[in-house]
């Protein structure tokens, strides 16, 4: 039985209500959306049929992502140590893996040749890699890192494994593991993976 007198709201109702519209206020006075879907714009487009905007496009976004990383952390470290943020990414993929042919390093590395060659021009005139024809294939070749690349490499990787751990402790366990597993599957849409290490010896001039 009704009593007509209103219920009486309990404490923690009144801050979350309180949280809740202040939020959507200051959603409101920035600009932002505040309807539920823009926590959640992927499973609203695929489920929902919501539209897209551009900056929560998968491609849009991922691309976004790689770019801050690059140039608020990599380019950074790279920095500091006289690297410009391509030179590091071919130092850093040789020191793993060289000696390497120069087309397995522009694939592995996302690099064109050209540019490759661009960026290897001044790594060479560094004494910092070296680069020499196949001899089983004149048209060939083979990139190496010298010992003077190799200490500089090791004196950044240090750095660059600090980032990487940055990153990885803003997820928890589960998210890591989910995280990585949906790149995976993104990278599977275009028949591609992430590349397996290269054994040096498999790519050393025959």
């Amino acid at each position: 039985m009704s009593t007509g007198r209103p219920l009486r709201k309990r404490a923690g109702d009144t801050i979350a209500s309180s949280e809740h519209a202040a939020s959507q206020h200051a959603a409101r006075r920035s600009g932002a959306r505040v309807d539920a879907s823009s926590s959640d714009p992927w499973n609203a487009a695929v489920e929902g049929g919501r539209r897209l905007e551009l900056a929560e496009y998968p491609s849009s976004l991922l691309l976004r992502v790689a770019n801050v990383i690059h140039q608020e952390g990599t380019a950074v470290y790279a920095r500091k140590h006289g690297l410009a943020l391509p030179e590091w990414r071919i130092l850093a993929r040789l020191s793993e893996s060289a000696p390497m042919r120069l087309a397995t390093l522009c694939r592995v590395s996302h690099f064109d040749k050209a540019q490759a060659t661009r960026v290897l021009r001044g790594l060479t005139a560094r004494r910092l890699v070296r680069t020499s024809a196949d001899a089983a294939h004149k048209h060939r070749r083979i990139v190496d890192i010298t010992p003077s690349g190799r200490k500089l490499a090791e004196a950044v990787l240090p750095h660059a494994i600090a980032e990487q751990q940055k990153l990885l402790r803003a997820l928890s366990p589960q998210e890591r593991r989910v995280t990585f597993n949906a790149l995976r599957k993104l990278l599977a849409v275009y028949g591609t993976e992430i590349p397996a290490p290269i054994a040096a010896s498999r790519d050393q001039p025959s």
